[in-house]
């Protein structure tokens, strides 16, 4: 009935962060086959990083075995938090009671981080099969709204450049990204010279002189800077690089995993004087996260594998919103499958999302067809997707 497998991804460039450089990825890959359906799902899994990244392949298959040894309940409700919501209506049936014994084995395994990718891959599998079971798109049994929503190309998706010591091999990576989209996430370090002269450099190749440019800039800090870091950047911003300001649309989780809020409290009010937000990334994973980060961030990153699947990012994004926090969602390095269901919950997010792994993959590791549509730089839409 399930099938897990590695699923080993060539990458399009080196994709460098502030603590691995990979041109290859081993993610996990399942099916489930019930009833003469089978559904499929993919978790991304970057290399293992202290507090932040916690599973590999490896975990992947220990947590099978142990998913394998645990009985269903009986008259399960996995969805019994989102009973008084709009979100995940579903009709009685043979469809909905296999799925719910299956969640009812989920949700007897702890919620401990090393679990919550391994989680991540077998809800959206047995989610992807109810729907196909059930001829129901994901993005609708999430919520209507959210479907109507990504009808219509109003989503502004990123296209990520990568952090390598030559900042021409760095810049060089846009001529993969820009004839989809001119939103721009850049990754850097804690470095402000090498900050400074990579934004330049987008600047020159892609901002300078077009008139009509319409994109967005993001930077994400991968948890590399510290209070007196982000102060000094917005000094840089008001003086250096006064020009590149009006397109900088968010700085994402410059905080450490572990650290002392009060001090980003001043950060906060700092770059919100400026328009600027803050989001954080990492450091999301449950709704008490949510809650937590409220008064050093203006909105939230919401990663399936991070959050334990469907279920979680929607009560993140759930959260999220009491709180007036603005929402994003983000992907691991994946294939168009990992797009694919991060795309389901584009309709939720405030302004989109960086749902580009079908970009930064060779084309020939992809196992199915993108689910939406890039709006290229002949469209009036263009940076924006929509699904098919």
């Amino acid at each position: 009935m399930y099938k897990l497998q590695p699923f080993i991804l060539n990458l399009v460039n080196p994709f460098g962060t502030n603590h691995s450089v990979t041109t290859q990825r081993t993610n996990a890959y399942l099916e489930i086959t019930h009833l003469g359906t089978t559904g499929i799902a993919e978790a991304g899994l970057p290399p293992k990083k202290q507090n932040c990244y916690f599973t590999d392949y490896d975990d992947i298959e220990v947590f099978f075995k142990l998913f394998q040894s645990i009985k269903p309940l009986e008259k399960y409700d996995g969805f019994e938090q989102f009973k008084q919501t709009p979100y995940f209506k579903m009709e009685d049936g043979e469809a909905k009671e296999f799925l719910n014994s299956q969640l009812s084995i989920l949700d007897q395994i702890s919620n401990d981080p090393i679990h919550l990718a391994s989680k991540s891959l077998f809800e959206c599998a047995l989610i992807d099969w109810y729907c196909k079971k059930t001829n129901k798109q994901i993005s609708q049994l999430i919520s209507d709204e959210n479907n109507e929503k990504l009808k219509v190309p109003n989503k502004r998706n990123f296209y990520t450049i990568s952090l390598l010591d030559n900042i021409d091999e760095v810049i060089s990576q846009l001529d993969v990204g820009l004839p989809y989209t001119p939103n721009i996430k850049i990754k850097v370090g804690g470095d402000l010279e090498y900050i400074r002269n990579v934004l330049i450099g987008v600047y020159n190749k892609v901002i300078k002189g077009n008139h009509n440019f319409c994109g967005l800039l993001s930077i994400d800090c991968n948890s590399s800077w510290q209070p007196e870091t982000a102060l000094k950047f917005l000094d840089l911003l008001n003086t250096e690089l006064i020009q590149i300001k009006p397109f900088l649309y968010m700085i994402e989780q410059p905080f450490p995993l572990i650290f002392e809020k009060e001090p980003w409290y001043i950060v906060k009010e700092r770059y919100l004087e400026q328009k600027i937000e803050i989001y954080a990334d990492e450091s999301i994973k449950t709704s008490q996260d949510v809650v937590e980060l409220q008064k050093v961030v203006t909105g939230v990153n919401v990663k399936l594998e991070k959050s334990s699947g469907y279920r979680g990012a929607v009560a993140n994004f759930i959260k999220a919103e009491e709180l007036m926090l603005k929402k994003w969602v983000g992907i691991m390095i994946g294939s168009s499958l990992i797009a694919n269901q991060a795309i389901n919950l584009l309709g939720l997010a405030t302004i989109g999302g960086d749902i580009d792994g079908t970009l930064l993959v060779e084309k020939s590791c992809h196992k199915v067809e993108e689910q939406f549509i890039w709006h290229s730089a002949n469209s009036e839409f263009w940076g924006m997707i929509s699904l098919k």
